[in-house]
């Protein structure tokens, strides 16, 4: 009997995939203990979350581009979240308030399955947690335009298969991939939590 993994990789081949599918794979790699706001140890926690929806039967993901007026990472491809403050209580809450500050779409904490391995920054000292969720349709949003610049809704395989080594940034760190659609790049701790869905969805068993 063939694996998700492996029937999902037929998205290789341009065949579409379906929702179940896509939540069945993704909720096998999801980090089963929640990460704690400790976890992060000397870096900054932070959260972030994968929107998934679908549209015209395909599996889509929001990404933002990051705001010149952002202390941090300006003009750079992530998604949506931010830093944890001591009000939110867990790293949950912060991807959703992060979120719903950002975008203007408000999630619920039983909207999320879970989270993917976290990942660090490799020039700002962040921990990221990349939490998950699925969704049949999204409102539209609203952004802020002090943090975000635009939404930018990509297609989620087609983004996936544009994976390549990442050479202009191994300066940085060496095994570093980066992703790119319609013009923009993807890369950095956004890029190595993309490179977790390509694990899962494109690469076979």
């Amino acid at each position: 009997m063939q694996s998700s993994k492996t029937e999902l990789s037929r998205y290789a081949t341009g065949i579409a995939v379906r929702k179940d599918e896509l939540i069945n794979s993704l909720g096998q790699a999801l980090v089963r203990k929640p990460y704690a706001v400790d976890d992060a140890a000397k870096a900054v926690p932070a959260a972030v979350l994968l929107i998934i929806h679908y549209h015209q039967d395909k599996p889509h993901v929001f990404l933002t581009k990051r705001s010149s007026n952002v202390k941090l990472h300006k003009g750079e491809i992530s998604f949506p979240g931010g830093r944890y403050a001591k009000n939110d209580g867990s790293l949950l809450h912060t991807a959703l308030r992060e979120t719903k500050e950002e975008i203007g779409i408000a999630f619920k904490p039983s909207d999320v399955m879970g989270s993917l391995q976290a990942v660090r920054t490799m020039t700002s000292n962040h921990f990221i947690v990349p939490f998950v969720t699925v969704q049949d349709s999204l409102p539209e949003c609203s952004i802020s335009a002090d943090e975000v610049e635009e939404v930018i809704d990509v297609p989620l395989i087609e983004t996936l298969l544009s994976m390549e080594e990442d050479k202009e940034h191994y300066h940085l760190a060496r095994n570093v991939y980066k992703f790119s659609y319609n013009g923009y790049v993807i890369w950095g701790a956004t890029s190595r939590i993309l490179k977790q869905l390509h694990e899962l969805l494109i690469r076979p068993s």
